[in-house]
Formats: structure tokens, C-alpha cells, sequence
């Protein structure tokens, strides 16, 4: 039967595994950039296309990957009511990309 002393001296023992990303995982949760810095878990860039509309004291915002149509029900969309303090709501209640952003200003927000 393996014990979890034998599972610890197999990953870091003498004689242990070789495979660094493997250890790396085990030990730090993550693969990579233990010594650099940069590990695998790291936010990166993720372009966006973006339509703002003013209108009054609600500016409305849709968001959608680069070269999508604005007739391309690929849009997440929000309005920011700034009337009295700021009020954020999305189009249909939620955070979807599944809006039309020809014209922000008719879709319903919650």
C-alpha cells in the first residue's frame, strides 16, 4: 500500500521524478516561472472591440472581439447611469455576448 510518504518521497526524495514541470506543479500549484517570474497562471491581453454612446447622463458601452459587425449578435453590453452616483446594469440582466450593438441605446437593461 503507498503511503503518502512514499507519494512525497517519489515527487521530492532522492532519486525523485526529474520532470521539472512536474515538481513545479506539486510544489508551487502551478507549472513554470518559479525561477523567471512568469508563470503559466498570468493574465494577458485580450483585445476588444468597444462602442460607447452617450446619451444624457447614461453612456452606454457595448464590448465584442475585434472585426465582430455591430449587427452581429455577438456584443455584451452595459449602461452607466450617472443621474444620482453611478449605476451600472447589462443588457438583458446579464454579462452575454448575445446583443446586437447598432443602436446601444434600445436594448433593456437590468
Amino acid at each position: 500500500m503507498t503511503t503518502i510518504v512514499d507519494k512525497y518521497n517519489l515527487l521530492f526524495g532522492k532519486g525523485a521524478i526529474q520532470d521539472a514541470s512536474v515538481v513545479e506543479f506539486s510544489e508551487h500549484g502551478r507549472s513554470g516561472g518559479v525561477s523567471t517570474g512568469q508563470g503559466f497562471k498570468f493574465t494577458g491581453e485580450c483585445p476588444m472591440a468597444l462602442k460607447v454612446t452617450v446619451s444624457g447622463s447614461v453612456t452606454y458601452v457595448g464590448t465584442s472581439l475585434p472585426g465582430t459587425a455591430q449587427s452581429a449578435a455577438l456584443w455584451q453590453a452595459q449602461s452607466i447611469d450617472t443621474t444620482t452616483g453611478v449605476i451600472i446594469k447589462w443588457a438583458d440582466g446579464n454579462t452575454s455576448f448575445d446583443n446586437v450593438a447598432t443602436d446601444l441605446t434600445t436594448l433593456t437593461y437590468s
